[in-house]
């Protein structure tokens, strides 16, 4: 794979120099943007190509889609994405996120394509755990998916996919209040949107909401009570060629649950407060020319909360920091070829359990990626990342991508990529009892080694008429010193972090959607996966063999003001734990109906056989209704 990777480089290292010398036959009036197919993907590349071009398995949830199936939340709206599972955690607080089987830490959630401060490592919890309960969804423009290693793009932490929730921004002049409520949750938002008035232009959004305690519904101990998240978009407009951004993002948790104090005789029930604070702020200025789009970059966010005691014992705030600056200029330097090159400065600190003490973590990276255009039938899109990490060194990760039209209807796509991902301040340095939550505590481990990731993946995908599209893939992952713990001591008193030497997943995802007429669409798709531990052939947590989801969705064909979609999915050999093998399905469904384009209304049933089982997070049926108006 390293002779691969060399390869890769080289490949790259062509194609700058054959830019170079044919820019000067690049068309100085011609738009960057000259790919004008329907949908445009910017997760899987950080530049504009359509689902059909880009040579990643990567997938868009509108906001039709959203409104469609009823969500409440980004956790709700991912719930039929391909290969992605989010799966209760094993005491009840937070979800683990997992793609293709990768561990749980694997997956980066990025907003606008930016970080966001969240937990470096919480006890059997990925970094993820509570993200996406913290994003606001009445705020939310489309999801964007990527399925595979991306960090030659992103850098470390996106080893088996990227989430990349897309906000709104100022269209036109209006606003809009709605309402939710369910068995789980209800909540309140409101969107003003100033449209553009002179240079100017904003949005706001509010969300106020509220975890319901279904405990005794659930069968374990939930988190509950409020929260609020706030965002402000404002856009400048300097001229037609140079614009500002000002992003300002704010939300609020002041939830508690129940769990136990191991440090009493007997253990005994206690109340566990959970707090947090986040503040995200950032600043882009973009900038095009005849032949290049350029920008600027500098977030900031940082998140504050406690330290998660028992019976409300004083503990010492726990805080984590996230810097982020980035420049990056895509030019066009012939017809058929786009340059993309970018530096990054990437800072982390967080403060440790059991003390004041704080960490610095800090990461400078140069990243380069081509698309050229061979002729009409063929898309590559290499690209390579050098990362330097100021606790492990350097790290270089590449990314080599194709696509071939058979074609208008027909494409084979194939892609390799190679990912890392640096150990967390907690993983590193964590001391995990949280006051006598847990009865064994985990320790962090100064000696871990960053988790290395190479694999390949290869699809072929066609549209039959206009009525049918499907799409088949087949992806091989290979992982070295995999992070994990386990008791590392005599008496089994304490777990400790260590790195497992390589883990593998391999798979085959089928898709297919076809249009039935009169207003009725049918789809599914088809996963089957086999991740292990090579040691040892144990299968990895959080994975299923098989998972199968199949959807009916329809739309009055006249008004499309009527809407009815129904989804049921299946899991066969999910791997819960060591011990724990489920198979289960639920069968779900929402009505919406619209009165223009003004007011909305919908409602809908989750896992309407009632099957329960709570460590996957099914607690039973579950009720949600909502109402929307626009102004």
């Amino acid at each position: 794979m390293q002779h691969f990777a060399k390869k890769s480089s080289l490949l790259i290292a062509l194609c700058i120099l054959s830019s170079i010398n044919s820019s000067g036959n690049a068309a100085a009036a011609d738009d960057l943007h000259q790919y004008n197919l329907d949908e445009y993907v910017v997760t899987a590349t950080r530049t504009e190509l359509t689902q059909k071009e880009n040579p990643r398995s990567v997938e868009v949830i509108t906001q039709e889609d959203i409104k469609n199936t009823g969500a409440i939340s980004v956790r709700d709206a991912l719930r039929l994405a391909t290969n992605i599972d989010v799966i209760s955690a094993s005491h009840g607080s937070g979800e683990n996120i997992s793609i293709r089987g990768g561990n749980t830490n694997d997956v980066l959630i990025l907003v606008n394509g930016r970080r966001v401060a969240n937990e470096s490592y919480f006890i059997s919890l990925s970094t993820n755990a509570f993200a996406l309960d913290r994003l606001n969804l009445s705020n939310v423009e489309r999801i964007e998916i990527l399925r595979g290693q991306a960090s030659a793009i992103y850098g470390s932490g996106s080893m088996s996919g990227v989430i990349n929730i897309i906000t709104k921004k100022s269209e036109k002049p209006k606003a809009s209040a709605g309402i939710s409520t369910g068995t789980r949750e209800m909540s309140n938002y409101y969107h003003f949107d100033t449209g553009k008035s002179g240079k100017f232009s904003a949005s706001f959004d509010a969300n106020f909401s509220k975890l319901r305690n279904i405990d005794d519904k659930a069968g374990k101990k939930l988190f509950n009570g409020p929260k609020q998240a706030y965002n402000l978009n404002i856009d400048y407009e300097m001229d037609e060629n140079n614009s500002l951004n000002l992003l300002v993002d704010y939300d609020k948790e002041n939830l508690e649950s129940i769990s136990y104090n191991f440090t009493a005789r007997p253990p005994r029930e206690a109340l566990i407060p959970f707090k947090s604070e986040r503040k995200t702020v950032g600043m882009t200025y973009t900038g095009k020319n005849a032949n290049s789009n350029y920008s600027l970059a500098a977030f900031y966010s940082q998140l504050s909360r406690d330290a998660g005691s028992v019976d409300n014992a004083a503990t010492d705030e726990k805080k984590y920091k996230s810097w982020n600056i980035e420049a990056r200029d895509t030019v066009k330097t012939a017809e058929n070829n786009k340059l993309t090159f970018g530096a990054e400065y990437r800072g982390d600190k967080a403060t440790l359990y059991g003390g004041n003490n704080m960490k610095n973590s800090n990461q400078y990276s140069i990243y380069v990626q081509d698309e050229y255009r061979a002729g009409s039938k063929l898309l590559l899109t290499p690209a390579v990342r050098f990362d330097h990490h100021d606790s492990f060194g350097n790290h270089t990760s590449a990314n080599l991508g194709a696509t071939y039209f058979i074609n208008d209807k027909a494409r084979f796509k194939a892609n390799y990529g190679s990912s890392y991902r640096a150990p967390s301040v907690d993983e590193l340095y964590g001391s995990f009892n949280h006051g006598g939550i847990f009865a064994y505590p985990l320790l962090g481990n100064p000696d871990l080694k960053p988790e290395k990731v190479h694999g390949w993946e290869i699809s072929y995908e066609q549209e039959f008429g206009d009525t049918t599209s499907a799409k088949l893939t087949y992806f091989d992952n290979k992982k070295d010193d995999a992070i994990d713990y386990k008791f590392t001591d005599s008496t089994n008193t304490y777990r400790k972090f260590y790195n497992i030497d390589s883990t593998s997943s391999k798979g085959i995802e089928f898709e297919v959607k076809h249009d039935l007429g009169n207003g009725f669409t049918v789809a599914g798709n088809y996963n089957w996966l086999n991740a292990v531990d090579d040691s040892d052939g144990s299968r990895i947590q959080y994975s299923a063999r098989n998972t199968y989801t199949a959807k009916l969705m329809w739309t009055e064909p006249v008004q499309k003001e009527w809407n009815v979609t129904a989804w049921n999915k299946w899991y066969t050999d999910f791997q819960y734990s060591s011990t724990a093998i489920y198979s289960v399905n639920t069968f779900n469904f929402t009505v919406s109906k619209r009165w223009g384009e003004k007011y909305r209304v919908f409602a809908g049933i989750d896992n309407v056989f009632n099957k329960d089982l709570s460590d996957m997070g099914f607690y039973g049926r579950m009720w949600r209704l909502g109402a929307e108006m626009k102004f």
